[in-house]
């Protein structure tokens, strides 16, 4: 007779089909992430190819410079590669640390036109990669303590850049006459700068440990999606950010006389002119300019229109893609004709820009060098021995 089993078929425990799905979703993720990274160097470098095209060479710099850093980082944030500071890796380790700076220094470009780099800055820059440098020099024989606190350095100093480039897209937002510019600056400064943010505090949340395989994932999507949209815009689909980023900003021809550039046929209007007329005599007779918390909402209320249209006419009509750079054709014209003055020989430049209305020597400096090709003193010193001084430096961004 057939002994029959009392044993029923066996099924997998809830525990061994958990670990099973995991394990699968593990492998899923870990092929998938090289060609998510792999895409995203890819789209980096026709980004690099198609930037470095363009003419205008300061920010065609500023993007390649990002765009060079945005792929460091891609390759050595790989797994599969564990970029370490030796001789083959170098290159890459010191482009990957140097994102920060190079972050604040396109905003800085983007977003006010600035081309000047504080000396306070190119020291952040040398302390934020020097100490990165040394971080991720694992061969090196020192305590975790040492190596931790070189990591802080780097991650704090990063930090700072990140955060100066968001207080300054915050800071010069209302005075941006660009309205895609305006638009733009909440892209570029307000959502990357806030997401590397976030990769430093994980990081720093991390310390040294390697991220798990989902975070990975989630933050080469991330910097995929941001590239393929930086090239919907830059490839001409999105014609408002060309305009934003490409358009070189206009720097009136004369230095005592901002006015106007003639305008094409049939854009004029009898409307402008005297609007024209009306604000010239209010920086000229009144001298508005000279306080120095004259704002595009204060200029309009005193001359009684619309924001958008004072916005329009001194981007269209007078050539000038932000708000402070109008108001200082008007404050340096002021300080270059006191100081043309002999009588006033005695008296200091730092008062002479004060009573312009710069707020402070820091930006009368760069707008008068950027103006002028020279220190305020020097200009002055010129005057002394007869040599006329030069006119404007013609803008160099376009």
């Amino acid at each position: 007779m057939l002994a029959l089993s009392s044993k029923g078929p066996e099924f997998a425990s809830y525990g061994e089909i958990a670990r099973a799905s995991r394990d699968m979703l593990l492998t899923a993720m870990n092929s998938i992430e090289p060609l998510l990274r792999g895409a995203g160097i890819a789209i980096a470098i026709l980004l690099l190819l198609v930037t470095a095209a363009r003419g205008g060479w300061r920010l065609r710099a500023a993007l390649v410079v990002v765009l060079s850093c945005v792929t460091a980082y891609l390759a050595c944030s790989s797994p599969a590669l564990q970029c370490r500071a030796e001789a083959g890796l170098l290159p890459l380790v010191l482009a990957a640390l140097a994102f920060p700076f190079a972050f604040w220094r396109l905003a800085s470009i983007v977003l006010e036109d600035d081309r000047h780099v504080p000396r306070v800055a190119w020291i952040g820059a040398a302390i934020m990669i020097a100490s990165g440098l040394l971080a991720a020099m694992d061969y090196l024989q020192v305590s975790q303590s040492w190596r931790g606190a070189w990591g802080g350095v780097h991650k704090l100093v990063a930090i700072g850049f990140l955060g100066a480039a968001g207080v300054r897209a915050w800071r010069s937002r209302e005075g941006d006459l660009v309205d895609a510019r305006r638009r733009l600056r909440w892209i570029v400064v307000g959502a990357l700068g806030f997401y590397s943010l976030g990769i430093l505090l994980v990081e720093i949340y991390l310390q040294r440990s390697a991220p798990p395989a989902w975070v990975d994932l989630l933050n080469v999507t991330v910097i995929d999606l941001a590239l393929l949209s930086s090239a919907v815009f830059l490839l001409g689909v999105r014609t408002q950010a060309q305009e934003a980023l490409f358009e070189p900003p206009a720097v009136p021809s004369k230095p005592d006389a901002p006015a106007a550039p003639e305008a094409p046929p049939g854009d004029s209007t009898e409307g402008d002119s005297a609007l024209i007329d009306r604000l010239a005599a209010l920086m000229q007779d009144k001298h508005l300019y000279r306080d120095a918390a004259l704002s595009v909402k204060l200029l309009a209320t005193a001359l009684n229109v619309p924001e958008y249209v004072l916005r329009r006419l001194i981007l269209v009509r007078l050539g000038h893609r932000h708000f402070a750079s109008f108001v200082n054709d008007y404050r340096l014209r002021e300080v270059t004709a006191r100081m043309m003055d002999p009588a006033l020989d005695r008296r200091p430049i730092l008062t002479l820009a004060l009573e312009a209305g710069f707020g402070s020597i820091g930006p009368f400096n760069r707008a008068f060098r950027e103006r002028y090709g020279m220190t305020p003193t020097e200009f002055r010193d010129r005057r002394g021995t007869g040599v006329a001084p030069p006119n404007p430096k013609e803008n160099l961004l376009g």
